[in-house]
This record gives C-alpha cells, structure tokens and sequence, in this order.
C-alpha cells in the first residue's frame, strides 16, 4: 500500500494524496531539462543567426546570450512552478504537482525556497543527494523539507476492476440519497469535476455553489458539509446505477 499525504483545510475537509515517484520525479526532470536544452539551442541558432559574420562587442555577445538564454535556463523551475500553480511543463504533462503539506496555499517563498536548493539537491554529486533524501522522507528532496512541501499525484491510478463494477460489487452498502437518480451521468461527470477541481485547487466556493445546485434539483435536506455530501451522492449514483443495471 503506497503511503498517502493527508491533511485538514481550513473548511476541515481532510484531503489526501499520493506522493509522486522518485520514477516521476526523475521523469518530469528530463523532460523540463529536454524543453530547456531546445530552448538553449534555439537561442543559441536565432543569437548566431542574428550576428551573423558581424564584429560584435564580445560584451555585447555575451548580455544576449545571458538575457536570453542563461537567465531563462536558471530561473525555469522557479518561474514555471509560480505561474502554473506548482507545476513546470515536465510535472503537468505527469500530472504532478507541488503542495503544502499543512494544506495551505503554496506561496512564492515556497517555490524560492525549493529552488534555492535544488542547487544541492540536483546538482551536487549529479542529483545523489535528491535521489537520497527522497528515498528516506517518502519523495521529498531538501527543498521539500525545508519549505514543508511535497510533489504529489493530481491523478490517481485507474485500476480495470474500478471501471467494471458488478452488480455485487456493493452488497453491505447502505445509499443515503436515493435521489442520486434523479440526476443523470452527465450531472455525476460534473459533479466529479468540481470535486477534483476542489482537491487540486481548493475551490470550495465553487463546491458550496454546486451543492446548492445539486439540492435543489433533487430537493435533498442535509446538513452534511459539502464535500462529504457531494462524495457521498456520487457514490450512491454509482451503486444505485450498478444495481438496478442502468
């Protein structure tokens, strides 16, 4: 059983998540290094191209190769996973991400914080250090430690068993909202949306908003908290559908 990250929000709703792989660490690495290698050589053709059989100052020539290509390289990681809300390329086509492991929001002294000391963690002794310390403290590397994050899986894995229900699949299940049929899959695709969207992002107004929604088109009476009912009415969909084979 793969170790999960869980935590409470400040709504109280407990969030769990499986720690990336040191394989989809290490994976996400090379592809962010492949998208910096081809924007370094890309630079480095457009700079060439650009002075030509030109004399240039030599001062010249090395500003444009540091503006446009140095600078660049050295500050992707921290600008990627800032303006992609913990993410660089190489960690979105993965689907990993970068989280507070309290739950709260990421800050940018997180991501500086991170990749201040990617220098140790990947650099020094060709990345021994990262693969180590992510070894012992279940994926986290130093940067992680110390900035109290972790990279995780936005997607869990699918097994083939959890596509093919049977309809004695959920024999002791007790449903709660019978209602759940009054909605149609299109409403329980939605519905799964929203709540991924919530896990990920935390978009609780978005979740509140559709758990109104949701009531009032099945006239549902609850007091359970959002998250915990909207759940609830997806899996009694699930199983009410199994069952009576719809």
């Amino acid at each position: 059983m793969n170790p999960t990250i869980a935590f409470q929000t400040n709504q109280n709703v407990t969030l769990e998540f499986l720690p990336a792989s040191i394989g989809d660490r290490i994976l996400a690495f090379l592809l962010d290094s492949l998208i910096m290698g081809a924007w370094v050589l890309l630079g480095s053709l457009l700079i060439g191209k650009l002075i030509g059989g030109k004399i240039m100052d030599s001062n010249l020539t090395i500003s444009l190769y540091l503006l446009f290509i140095a600078l660049p390289v050295m500050f992707y990681s921290l600008l990627s996973e800032v303006f992609m809300n913990g993410q660089s390329i190489g960690k979105k086509v993965l689907g990993l991400r970068v989280v507070r492991v309290d739950g709260t929001p990421t800050t940018i002294s997180d991501y500086l914080l991170r990749w201040l000391l990617r220098l140790v963690d990947v650099w020094v002794l060709s990345g021994m250090i990262g693969l180590v310390t992510m070894a012992i403290f279940s994926g986290q590397r130093l940067g992680d430690r110390a900035a109290k994050t972790a990279v995780v899986k936005l997607r869990a894995p699918v097994k083939l068993g959890d596509l093919l229900p049977t309809q004695n699949e959920y024999p002791d299940y007790e449903v709660t909202f019978p209602q759940a049929l009054l909605l149609s899959d299109r409403d329980i695709t939605t519905i799964r949306k929203v709540i991924r969207k919530t896990q990920q992002h935390h978009t609780f107004d978005l979740l509140a908003q559709t758990a109104e929604q949701v009531k009032q088109v099945t006239s549902i009476q609850t007091d359970l908290d959002d998250w915990v009912f909207l759940n609830t009415l997806v899996q009694d969909h699930t199983v009410l559908a199994v069952r009576e084979g719809v």
